[in-house]
């Protein structure tokens, strides 16, 4: 196999996994570090849940999402804009 078509494979089975996934996904809002309102949807695996949720109830600051999982979407604003939602859609069937 080619390493191209590896990484589409890899790609694929990603896609699909979120898609089946989709309880795992965390839409929060809140202000990032430039003080800017934005929008994340973020995948947090069952393992992580709890770690993820106590920080989110610390209110201590900063939030490195990526420690606790991997950010599918985001955009600046208050809610998702219509980018965001298409995207979604698309690639994982969900609809907000």
């Amino acid at each position: 196999m080619q390493n191209s078509e590896v990484i589409k494979l890899k790609q694929l089975l990603k896609k699909q996994y979120i898609s089946r996934n989709g309880h795992n996904v965390h839409k929060l809002k809140g202000k990032d570090s430039t003080g800017r309102w934005a929008y994340y949807f973020v995948l947090i695996e069952p393992e992580m849940e709890n770690k993820f949720l106590k920080a989110i109830e610390a209110k201590t600051g900063t939030i490195d999402f990526e420690n606790y999982g991997e950010v599918i979407a985001s955009c600046y604003g208050e809610t998702p804009t219509q980018e965001v939602k298409n995207h979604l859609k698309e690639l994982y069937g969900f609809d907000l």
